[in-house]
Order: C-alpha cells, then structure tokens, then sequence
C-alpha cells in the first residue's frame, strides 16, 4: 500500500526533469552554464551526522534574483536509533545582494529509514527470534532558508558557501508527520560549458 502511495511523488520527480530539459530546449539563447554540483553536510545537530550531494540546475538569472531546481541525494544517522536515505527535489529562490546571497527553497522527497540494531518478533510458538529489517518509506516535504557567499568580482568563481537551517516532515511516523530540523552546510561548483 506504501508502494502505491509514493508512486505520484517519484512521477513527479520523473516529469520535473523533463519539463526542464523541454525548457532548456525552448530558450537556447540562455546562457549554458546552468548545471552546478552541491556536496555537504547535513545532519540533525551534530549527533545525527549526514552527507547530501546533489545537482543545482538554474532556470531563471537576472542581475539580483536566481530561481534554481535542486535534486540532492543523502543520509544521516540516528545512533541508536535509525539510519536514513532520502532523495529530494525542489524549486529554490536565490536573492543576490553583491557577493552575499540568500536562497530559500521548496521541495518533496522520498525517505527510508532502517532502525540502527537488531530487531526481533515474537513466534507464534513464543519464541523470540531476530526479524527481517527492509526498513519504512517516508514522504519527505521540506525547506530551507541558506545564507551563503559567492567569492570573485562579479560572481566569475564558480564555487559557493552555503549553510542554514532546512525544515522536513517525515510521513506516516505513528499515523501523522513528524517534524525534523536538520543543519546545511556545503559547496555549489558550477560546471562550465566549453
């Protein structure tokens, strides 16, 4: 039933790619250095350490505002307690104020998490013996507020500083969504075209 639920959101992840690949196609006259790559940290304080990386694609520039589409792959762990995976897409809006920015963003994902030990069950005889553990899927809205700098005169150098906090629920824990509040640290390199 999991299954048939995140079946909508992984099709919408599918048709954002192509709907920006159709956009891509449509404006040529559009600079072509839109692609950048993201690595960073992500982890909920600094007992739940987590690794994100991603791609940053630019839809829109003008002289102060970038509206960009992100896809970021990673995890964390919750010693003790579970490891996670998740897979997330979103629009994002960057304001440019010199080499400062501001960038706030809006996404959905996809989360797994496996409990951090060995699980047992009960037998119908009432033994106890150690169970299988695939783990629970989770959809994963989320946002985040990042500050960040964009060193070199008029924004040449290709790499960016990030961090902020991001703000996600996490579905279908104990019938409702719980709430999460992780810290973002990381790099943008954008790629440059030959």
């Amino acid at each position: 039933m999991k299954r048939l639920q995140l079946l909508p959101m992984v099709c919408l992840l599918f048709s954002l790619t192509v709907l920006a690949q159709e956009w891509k196609e449509e404006h040529p006259g559009r600079p072509q250095n839109r692609l950048a790559l993201k690595a960073g940290y992500f982890g909920e304080l600094v007992l739940h350490p987590g690794l994100t990386v991603g791609l940053d694609y630019t839809v829109s520039e003008n002289k102060w505002l970038t509206i960009h589409w992100d896809t970021d792959l990673g995890g964390y762990r919750h010693r003790w307690n579970n490891s996670s995976a998740f897979l997330t897409s979103g629009i994002g809006f960057r304001i440019h104020m010199g080499p400062v920015f501001t960038d706030f963003s809006l996404g959905i994902g996809y989360m797994h998490t496996r409990p951090d030990g060995v699980l047992f069950e009960k037998t119908e005889n009432g033994d106890v013996e150690p169970a299988s553990n695939r783990g629970h899927s989770h959809f994963m809205p989320n946002s985040s507020l990042q500050i960040g700098l964009h060193p070199g005169k008029n924004k040449q150098q290709p790499l960016k500083f990030h961090f902020g906090p991001e703000v996600y629920l996490q579905s279908s824990f104990n019938h409702t969504y719980l709430p999460h509040l992780a810290a973002k640290i990381g790099l943008t390199y954008q790629l440059q075209q030959p």
